[in-house]
């Protein structure tokens, strides 16, 4: 039971007491602190590991740039000659092309030619005129292959639908304005197809069917001349174009590029093996002392903090938290008013055979307002206090 009672102890259980809250208070603020210095020192050993890292990562880029500028620039230049080289190979390529399809179709130009003179000449003969020949001319009156029905029924849907819808949209346009027009267009048509089938079907039928033969074999032949040309165009063996001087030049600054790669490819070789290493001795040599001693003293306090806490776990009975309560608020007397202060109740207990609380006690009230601090020590007041009655 004298364990549990404080009181039964003697004035050196309480100056123990005393000392154990005063430990208790200086390890709470150096523990605080320690974890601010610990945090401090951290953050500042870290910015200045990436300063360093950061002030190593910016010379080496400027240095390795400075070591490929020169490669960079001689590799940049012949690439511009390269496309200049195969520029003028492409012309000379795209001119040897021309000439040899040229060549090889001026047999079949010379056949169309031929064949067109053969047509002109025989309608000279009979007097016909050329329209006779045109591809409208063949579309209306010699209709046969599919284009000359698209032809044929783009001329009806032109004259009878395209010419009357626009004359139908103007404003307040008569309807036998619409009728004059078809029946002026009917009467143009027969007489105008009348006249054409007279003067030409007629009496030269078989010339204009042979005309029109000849025009078909034309068109045969410009397919032959597309298709020769299309072959040509995709024909892989560049031999008969003479382009082997522009491949020499080509394969020569090709070569020449690969040789200044190479070269490029040794000096940042060398730069990492050699400058590089330099660079990062030179500034971790200047910055490693002071970095250094910034780790010593955040190992020192970590230990210092490591202490403390196992301070701690060693003697927990000497570092005991305690909830927060809120006292009640008194009225006191300060100066001439009277103001609502923090306060509490100390009772006088005896403890024996029987626990008896004494008709009496000490009240303890803090002199500022919203503080919880009610000790004398630390400023707070006091009053004895006397239970009148029950």
């Amino acid at each position: 039971m004298a364990e549990q009672n404080i009181l039964a102890g003697d004035v050196n259980v309480l100056d123990q007491m005393i000392n154990d809250l005063n430990v208790h208070k200086e390890t709470i603020e150096r523990q605080g602190r320690l974890a601010e210095s610990i945090g401090d020192i951290a953050k500042n050993t870290k910015e200045a590991q990436q300063a360093v890292q950061d002030e190593i990562d910016s010379r080496v880029k400027d240095s390795s740039d400075a070591v490929c500028a020169g490669f960079d620039k001689a590799i940049a230049g012949d690439r511009e000659k390269l496309k200049e080289v195969q520029n003028k190979r492409d012309k000379a390529k795209l001119a040897g092309v021309k000439e040899r399809i040229a060549a090889e179709t001026a047999h079949i130009h010379k056949e169309n030619e031929a064949l067109k003179n053969q047509v002109k000449d025989a309608f000279a003969q009979e007097n016909i005129p050329m329209f006779c020949n045109s591809r409208i001319y063949i579309a209306l009156y010699r209709t046969k292959r599919m284009t000359d029905v698209l032809i044929y029924l783009l001329c009806i849907a032109l004259v009878y639908a395209a010419v009357p819808f626009l004359l139908s949209v103007i404003p307040q346009f008569p309807l036998w304005g619409m009728i004059l027009y078809y029946v002026v267009v009917i009467l143009i048509q027969s007489f105008t197809n009348k006249m054409i089938v007279e003067k030409t079907l007629v009496r030269h039928a078989e010339t204009i069917d042979m005309a029109k033969k000849l025009k078909e074999q034309i068109r045969s032949n410009h397919k032959k001349m597309k298709k020769i040309a299309k072959n040509i165009k995709t024909d892989s063996n560049e031999e008969m174009y003479g382009l082997h001087e522009f491949d020499d030049k080509m394969n020569e600054i090709r070569e020449d590029m690969k040789r200044i790669e190479q070269e490029k490819e040794k000096a940042l070789e060398d730069f990492e093996m050699t400058v590089k290493p330099d660079i990062i001795a030179e500034i971790e040599g200047r910055e490693n002392e002071r970095i250094n001693a910034m780790k010593a003293e955040l190992d020192k306090k970590s230990a210092e903090n490591l202490k403390l806490e196992n301070l701690i776990k060693e003697q927990p009975r000497r570092f005991i938290a305690q909830e927060v309560i809120d006292f009640l608020d008194l009225e006191i007397m300060d100066g001439d008013h009277a103001v609502p202060r923090k306060a509490d109740l100390r009772a006088f207990v005896l403890s024996g055979k029987t626990t008896r609380v004494w008709p009496s006690g000490l009240t303890r009230f803090s002199r500022n307002e919203g503080s919880f601090v009610v000790n004398s020590s630390q400023g707070g007041g006091f009053k004895d206090t006397w239970v009148l009655c029950q």
